[in-house]
């Protein structure tokens, strides 16, 4: 038997969660049976997407769905060797017994931080690539603008269509997220939507209209950013982030929809 760590949803949230909806639970970890393999978690991913589940898909006194890196330090299968690198969706648990199902081995180049392969080579990153490439159909030289653009997905979306030759626009929402957008990103043009009126700055900052409007918040970003449309424009929608912690805000620019 081995001692572990899991953290569990404790109770619903009401809005934005706080520390006390959470707990820190010791768990115990049967001995590894034939066929199965024990991991020891390196690292976990805390996105927006999980937010809606903890509303009722996410039970409760559970760890926390997620997914996550491990290395393996224990193998009774031979599928797996001790000390793999796996990625897997067990949860938030320190150490855990799988049967080798749901994992899948990770090759990592050493000269990259494990963290980058549950962003930029991981679900954020095919997430960012297949909406504004795929979906978003981007071409060189367009107008974008990114909503949440210093996020997990929003950040690998707004250096893709650097890469392209755009014009990115981004917002977020803190002036630390905003220096790095400027400073590291590249971005064109930057907008904190908590301390300035963000329809008046993006119309500023997109004096040639927006081709691509790459959909994290909803709400009054999608209010903002309907009027300044191009014709034909698109509008790849990843999220709603406004609406995940209750209520969130009406659009009412739809008309803007119509040429």
């Amino acid at each position: 038997m081995t001692g572990s760590r899991e953290i569990h949803l404790v109770r619903r949230p009401k809005g934005v969660p706080v520390p006390e909806d959470f707990a820190v639970v010791p768990a115990t970890v049967a001995a590894t049976g034939d066929g199965e393999v024990r991991i020891e978690t390196l690292i976990m991913s805390v996105d927006p997407y999980m937010r809606p589940r903890l509303n009722a898909d996410q039970a409760l006194d559970t760890p926390l769905l997620g997914g996550g890196i491990g290395r393996i330090v224990e193998s009774r299968n031979p599928r797996y060797a001790e000390g793999q690198l796996v990625k897997h969706w067990a949860g938030f648990r320190e150490t855990f017994i799988s049967n080798g199902q749901g994992l899948a081995p990770l090759e990592r180049d050493p000269a990259l931080p494990l963290s980058v392969y549950m962003h930029a080579l991981g679900g954020t990153g095919i997430t960012a690539y297949g909406g504004l490439l795929d979906i978003g159909k981007l071409k060189d030289a367009e107008q974008v603008f990114v909503s949440t653009a210093g996020g997990a997905v929003g950040s690998v979306v707004a250096q893709i269509a650097k890469l392209k030759g755009c014009y990115v626009v981004g917002s977020t929402g803190s002036d630390d997220k905003a220096q790095w957008l400027r400073e590291e990103a590249g971005l064109d043009a930057v907008i904190n939507y908590k301390t300035q009126n963000l329809a008046t700055a993006l119309e500023a900052a997109t004096p040639k209209g927006i081709d691509v409007y790459f959909e994290n918040v909803g709400g009054g970003h999608l209010d903002a950013a309907l009027p300044r449309m191009n014709t034909y424009g698109r509008i790849p929608v990843c999220g709603m982030i406004s609406t995940y912690n209750g209520g969130g805000e009406g659009v009412t620019g739809l008309f803007n929809m119509i040429y």
